[in-house]
């Protein structure tokens, strides 16, 4: 298993053009229900080179795991696998989701309106780096 979290997490960002993916649980600030220690910053999920996505726009938890070509479900078509693609499965409560690409890269930040997809010229750094593959 690559990362596991309780918070609910939604897609953020999306590009076409530099094929990317940043998926977020968002902070809470103080004066917000469910704030807490463990909700005072955001965690970001960023994928790069994206070929296919499988997902709800929102997740009620996240696991993530990394797995094999010859486990990907029958009905995702192998091409998408090229130029060393990894295959993630998503999960949460409700299902299993794909999502193949180059690598992700899980960060903790405290960024309000920022994010490293359409941010990227401010040259962001996460406060600290999770997991990555």
């Amino acid at each position: 298993m690559l990362y596991n979290s309780h918070r609910k997490f939604k897609i953020w960002a999306y590009t076409v053009s530099h094929s990317s993916l940043l998926i977020r649980s968002v902070m809470k600030f103080i004066d917000e229900d469910g704030f807490s220690e463990d909700t005072s910053f955001n965690i970001d999920v960023e994928f790069w080179t994206v070929t296919f996505v499988n997902i709800p726009s929102v997740l009620s938890s996240l696991k993530i795991i990394e797995i094999l070509g010859d486990e990907l479900p029958e009905d995702i078509s192998r091409q998408f696998c090229n130029y060393n693609q990894k295959i993630f499965e998503l999960q949460d409560k409700n299902g299993k989701y794909y999502i193949i690409a180059a690598g992700v890269l899980i960060g903790v930040n405290r960024w309000e309106n920022e994010d490293r997809i359409f941010n990227y010229n401010l040259n962001l750094e996460h406060d600290e780096i999770v997991a990555k593959s």
